[in-house]
């Protein structure tokens, strides 16, 4: 099985004429067959595909992490590119969401209109359960929880019936590519626990051979979720580990320090095989 990664949203521009916002989206590619990871927060992730000479028409789907701008705000420049596609994901995603900064508060959902959406893709599909998306690569729908250093983040807020709560990000999924040796796990910005996905994944889909995405572990993560994270990528030791995104730079140079080669500090225009 063939697999194909490239970075075209991200914090971090590789060289130039990359761009980069605080965004992420990955294009993926599966034995020639294209799927899109997340789309970014603007067209920074179309400009960096037509870099790269990604032809975005030929991508067969959308699947969206979570509900945040910064990974659905590039849903409309990157439908005008890519034409109408069918778009996956979570019947909560396009819930307002906010950032309270203090008593600031701060839009960070979709700016996108479900509706708006409906009218620019093919369909879409909102499912709590594990989607196949192309053959063996599969959303894996929510995420259990099952650690106890993994929880909601105090400055991320949804709206339920007009009052805003803590998210317990109940869309936040990852993206499983089922290889015949293992898997390959996209993440978005793993709100819902890096190691409550990987245990998902391996649980479900079989030993994890590489991530490439998001952790949240640069955004105020305290450092015994960090540490505790990171005891646990000691255990289980992915062949590769592409990090990027939320991660932060402190967090990605301590990761680059412990697994050496396995880790890849993610950045725009980057394209691997995994």
């Amino acid at each position: 099985m063939d697999v194909k990664v490239a970075i075209l949203a991200d914090n971090i521009s590789g060289m130039p004429p990359f761009r980069a916002e605080h965004g992420l989206s990955v294009w993926l590619e599966v034995d020639g067959r294209s799927f899109l990871w997340d789309v970014g927060q603007s067209d920074v992730a179309v400009y960096n595909a037509n870099i790269l000479g990604i032809d975005l028409r030929k991508v067969e789907g959308i699947g969206l992490s979570h509900g945040h701008i910064d990974h659905a705000g590039g849903l409309m420049p990157m439908l005008y590119a890519a034409g109408p596609k069918k778009i996956y994901t979570h019947p909560v995603a396009w819930a307002p969401r906010y950032m309270m900064f203090g008593n600031v508060k701060h839009f960070g959902g979709i700016p996108l209109r479900q509706d708006a959406a409906e009218s620019l893709c093919t369909s879409i599909e909102m499912s709590r359960a594990p989607v196949e998306v192309l053959p063996d690569v599969w959303l894996t729908g929510e995420v259990p929880r099952v650690t106890d250093f993994e929880g909601p983040e105090p400055l991320l807020f949804i709206e339920k019936d007009g009052e805003l709560v803590p998210d317990p990000f109940d869309d936040d999924q990852a993206l499983i590519i089922k290889k015949p040796d293992g898997v390959v796990v996209l993440t978005g910005c793993a709100h819902s626990g890096l190691v409550n996905i990987l245990k998902h994944a391996a649980d479900k889909y079989g030993p994890v051979k590489a991530v490439v995405g998001g952790t949240h572990l640069g955004m105020g993560a305290p450092v015994s979720k960090i540490e505790a994270t990171m005891e646990y990528l000691d255990e289980v030791l992915p062949d590769r580990m592409v990090i990027n995104h939320c991660t932060g730079s402190i967090v990605m140079s301590r990761m680059l320090d412990r697994y050496g080669e396995r880790f890849i500090p993610g950045m725009t225009g980057m394209v691997l095989q995994v």
